[in-house]
């Protein structure tokens, strides 16, 4: 169980309730975690899903979503890199399996 958590540098720092090694891989089963609200979603929800633009070109798959000094940044697998934010993701659709982005954030215009 998790006893305390913060950020240190910029990063997250736990404190557990018993001992684990350094580097140590830490998981949580899906099942285990509440529902996220509405328009919320976890990270390991975005990964596999298809990414379009809002005109249809298809990008890739969501291979990663990895942490940035400024935001979250979704890694595809074209290599495709794409900033988490409001004026580049248009659309998350869980059900659907697709995230609608905005033109002008994959480098062709």
């Amino acid at each position: 169980m998790v006893e305390e958590s913060k950020r240190s540098g910029g990063r997250r720092v736990i404190r557990l309730d018993r001992a684990v090694p350094r580097g140590t891989a830490l998981e949580v089963e899906r099942s285990a975690l509440p529902e996220p609200a509405e328009d919320h979603y976890y990270v390991v929800d975005l990964v596999g899903l298809e990414v379009e633009r809002e005109d249809g070109k298809a990008l890739g798959k969501v291979a990663a979503v990895d942490d940035a000094p400024a935001n979250a940044v979704l890694e595809l697998d074209t290599g495709v890199l794409l900033p988490l934010v409001e004026a580049c993701v248009r659309d998350v659709d869980l059900r659907a399996r697709r995230i609608v982005v905005a033109r002008g954030f994959d480098g062709d215009d």
